[in-house]
């Protein structure tokens, strides 16, 4: 029927559409997330649940809202349309398969599947501009993204990576005394300056963020000076991805 409603759950597609009070109902019994896709006939492709107007509670009873299809569902009205396949679900992708996938390709699969994965990542995090006493949230990335980026630019990406840290952690916790805009010069002058950043700065940044968000000090954060050794200069980026981690769960858990 035209106002049934396809959706998926945990990646995998229903076996049978519902009327939209029983997509509401999947809504706001947390069986159907924010992410999971949904279509119905008239629509273009699938889309997050999260784009359905009325379909998620705000402050409104059940009843109050009714289950409305995007702007762009809307335009296609009329239109003869037919179900879209449901995308991709990388995530699920079998390990022994992405591995062989890699190797026959040359790595080129391998760098589209991390695009993938991390872009799925972040689309997950919870996108709230600030906490509940107004202070600015960072972003949420996927660290091993951090990591891979920071490898393949030769290092350009892990010294913007650590700017853009340093600009959030400052907004949040409110310091005025570091210049991300400076300390991003002064690393692309000397290269060798970033160890002092990332080693002592950043830490500290990070262990009075967690402070202020309530959340328990990591203490992989005070073992940063080991990586003093010039020895471990090349592995600066595995720091930066458990950085990256650390503050994913502080963005995401901060109430």
């Amino acid at each position: 029927m035209a106002n049934e409603w396809h959706y998926t759950l945990n990646g995998q597609q229903a076996a049978a559409p519902v009327a939209a009070a029983q997509l509401k109902q999947l809504a706001v019994s947390g069986q159907l997330k924010p992410t999971d896709l949904v279509w119905q006939d008239g629509m273009l492709d699938w889309v997050p649940a999260r784009d359905i107007k009325g379909l998620f509670p705000s402050g409104k009873s059940i009843g109050d809202s009714a289950v409305v299809p995007p702007a762009s569902a809307k335009a296609a009205e009329g239109r003869k349309t037919r179900k879209p396949a449901v995308p991709f679900d990388w995530a699920n992708m079998h390990p022994v398969a992405v591995l062989v996938l890699t190797i026959v390709t040359g790595g080129i699969f391998g760098l589209i599947y991390a695009y993938k994965i991390c872009g799925a990542y972040r689309a997950k995090g919870v996108a709230r501009p600030a906490d509940a006493v107004g202070r600015t949230l960072g972003r949420v990335r996927h660290p091993f993204g951090v990591l891979l980026l920071s490898y393949l630019t030769g290092g350009v990406y892990f010294l913007y990576w650590t700017s853009r840290v340093l600009r959030e952690c400052g907004e949040y916790t409110g310091r005025k005394d570091v210049n991300p805009r400076t300390e991003l010069s002064l690393m692309l002058i000397f290269p060798p300056y970033a160890v002092y950043v990332v080693v002592f700065q950043l830490p500290d940044l990070i262990r009075r963020t967690q402070t202020l968000a309530g959340v328990p000090e990591t203490a992989a954060l005070r073992q940063a000076v080991f990586f003093l050794n010039p020895c471990l200069f090349v592995a600066l980026p595995f720091l930066a991805m458990i950085y990256q981690e650390t503050l994913n769960q502080t963005w995401l858990t901060t109430p």
